[in-house]
């Protein structure tokens, strides 16, 4: 029999009676074999359970909470709601009491759950005391709800209730997800923090805000709730059947506790291809097609019940505290992040699963190990994935037409504190943006030429050079532009160094044609290319050289889960929760991902070529404490995020 109470105690997770535990006939089950009930010692409680969806947010945190936006209504299976557990505690969290219940009502439109749940009268008993009364102060309780819950948290709640500790309400959720993983979660069975592999077996839901409510004031006072009709209302007004009023009006608020990425087609015309470089006639030259998205940084760990404080620290955190545009929400690893050694120690490592960088000894590189790291998907199967509930959108922006958002992936919280400096590459949540270099049909020009005959051999194919803006199709075209400013330009001096002959033009059948400034990228050219091309030393002392006289450097590759042979590069996106609306000056909360959002991304212009694919071609890497946000922008996001809640994010490169 005790085995059989322990099952309906920690099994699936419901509309919630008050229980005292796991191990006495206190646990009321109308189950064949479980301890029976006397009809005669039995009292009723009403409690009512508000679904997320009619809250706070877009893309600017208000003042007072809430933010700029609408909302969008999550799908039936986001809302799905199997089991709820309820748990009374003192103001310290100290458990009163807590259980769960096997059935649940139904989900009325405005996304309440109402529930009337039967207990024993003696499960109170212990807490009226010898005198059977309770004063005014305890006569108020906390009541807390987890919808959906892991089975980590259920075990710690019923561990917290027979020991007394006060504990679990700092409990940490962890998720543990890797590149191979082929269903989010697989690996670990807090998958149910998104309903599981295929995210149709309900969210994981907690209380919000810690409500209080009221309990009569005499143990006696329960004689009068011996009957569902006339149930105690924890979420209603008490008054005929009690010595004195006792209104508990208000459902219940819970909020899940994960957050959703969206993504749509932003470019202008389509095809996620995007016109970035023109001529002087306003002719497009060069474009970029969008092929891959990739998740960085997503957070192994989340508190169970959300928190927020003044600076984003543990210190003085308010449990279910409203976000504000001027405090912020508590990650787990806030105090380490807080810590400029985390970042320059690499600390932050282990801290994430799909690791914007592969780590070894104290170098952090963004390379091919790295690359292999990150949750990977093609923009083609993402916008042929499942559509967002377009429907559910309420509020005053609500979109006009279907604006072609489909549902990405569901991905834990991470937030950074304060100072606002502290929002850097190493610890925030991003998104990877892999673009190949694509021309029009009828392009006619050098760089045409280049793009279109690419054989993804790098030895082989053309080098492509960014300098000043300006794009080139070999070093001869650098080198002839660089003779053209003349000897007084800076141009000259980072590509020729300071010889002390005079570089000419290659069409010329003069000696000392190159620099002989042993340093020059020019003078190292023409060591590598014309005089060891095999020499892969030779190779990296140039594109060093070359990237020192403020080049960036494009070579070819091969992706065959694209369009195979091209020239390919990367834009990085930091995940914008509280847009300030102030580019290149970071707000409080504004790189971020918090539970409750949907955050829709959208690309929606594209100014420039992005970070090559070689961290070596590149004079300006993403490195760990690379600033969130920089002046040098290289694209546009739309972003927004309402209560799911949504935050479209614009994105502009």
């Amino acid at each position: 029999m005790e085995r059989r109470i322990l099952r309906n105690c920690f099994g699936a997770f419901l509309v919630a009676s008050v229980l005292t535990g796991c191990g006495s006939d206190n646990i009321v089950n109308d189950e064949p074999g479980s301890y029976p009930v006397d009809p005669n010692d039995a009292v009723y409680m009403n409690i009512t359970m508000q679904l997320p969806g009619a809250g706070s947010s877009r893309s600017t945190t208000g003042e007072n909470g809430g933010s700029t936006g609408g909302v969008e209504i999550g799908s039936d299976n986001e809302n799905k709601v199997n089991e709820i557990m309820m748990i009374f505690t003192k103001d310290d969290y100290e458990i009163i009491a807590y259980g769960t219940q096997e059935s649940v009502s139904e989900i009325d439109n405005t996304g309440k759950v109402k529930s009337v749940q039967k207990i024993n009268k003696s499960v109170l008993s212990a807490y009226y005391g010898s005198d059977n009364r309770l004063d005014a102060d305890e006569r108020k309780i906390n009541v807390i709800l987890i919808a959906n819950g892991t089975q980590s948290i259920k075990e710690s709640i019923a561990d917290a209730y027979l020991k007394k500790t006060k504990t679990w309400i700092d409990e940490i959720c962890s998720i543990i997800e890797t590149s191979s993983t082929s269903t989010q979660g697989a690996a670990n069975n807090n998958s149910a923090i998104w309903g599981g592999d295929n995210h149709k077996s309900g969210f994981l839901m907690t209380s919000s805000e810690i409500v209080k409510k009221e309990l009569p004031q005499d143990f006696s006072d329960w004689e009068h709730h011996t009957s569902a009709a006339d149930a105690f209302q924890l979420s209603g007004v008490n008054h005929a059947n009690t010595n004195q009023e006792i209104d508990n009006s208000g459902a219940i608020r819970i909020e899940r506790s994960v957050a959703r990425f969206d993504f749509r087609d932003g470019s202008p015309k389509g095809e996620n291809t995007y016109d970035v470089v023109t001529d002087r006639d306003g002719k497009v030259l060069l474009q970029i097609q969008l092929g891959k998205m990739a998740l960085v940084n997503m957070s192994k760990n989340f508190y169970f019940f959300r928190r927020v404080s003044g600076n984003g620290l543990a210190d003085d955190a308010v449990i279910g505290g409203t976000e504000t545009s001027g405090n912020y929400v508590v990650d787990t690893d806030a105090t380490q992040k807080n810590n400029e050694d985390f970042i320059s120690g690499l600390g932050f490592a282990e801290n994430f699963n799909f690791g914007l960088f592969h780590i070894s000894g104290n170098t952090a590189t963004i390379d091919i190990q790295a690359r292999n790291q990150w949750y990977t998907s093609k923009i083609s199967d993402v916008l042929k994935g499942t559509p967002d509930n377009f429907n559910g959108w309420t509020g005053e922006e609500k979109p006009t037409k279907d604006p072609g958002y489909h549902i990405w992936r569901y991905v834990t919280e991470n937030t950074i504190p304060g100072p606002v400096d502290r929002q850097v590459a190493g610890i925030t949540t991003g998104v990877v943006f892999k673009g190949k270099m694509i021309v029009p049909e009828d392009a006619e020009s050098s760089i045409a030429t280049a793009v279109k005959n690419a054989t993804g051999d790098p030895d082989k194919d053309a080098i492509l050079y960014v300098h000043g803006g300006n794009i080139y199709v070999s070093w001869t075209e650098v080198r002839a532009f660089a003779l053209e400013a003349g000897t007084g330009s800076d141009f000259y001096r980072q590509v020729f160094g300071t010889p002390s002959n005079v570089p000419k033009s290659e069409n010329t059948d003069e000696e000392n044609v190159y620099s002989d400034d042993v340093n020059s990228a020019d003078y190292l050219w023409n060591e590598w290319h014309n005089k060891a091309l095999d020499n892969r030393e030779a190779k990296s002392k140039f594109k060093v050289a070359a990237l020192n006289a403020g080049c960036t450097i494009y070579e070819s590759s091969v992706d065959d889960e694209l369009d195979g042979a091209g020239y390919y590069c990367y834009y990085f996106y930091w995940n914008r929760h509280n847009d300030n609306h102030n580019n290149g000056v970071m707000g409080r909360m504004e790189f971020a991902v918090v539970r409750n959002n949907v955050y829709k991304l959208a690309v929606t212009g594209i100014r420039r070529l992005g970070h090559p694919r070689l961290s070596e071609n590149d004079p300006d890497p993403v490195d760990p404490d690379t600033p969130d946000e920089k002046g040098d922008v290289y694209f546009d996001v739309e972003v927004e995020a309402v209560p799911w809640v949504v935050r479209v994010n614009e994105i502009e490169f």
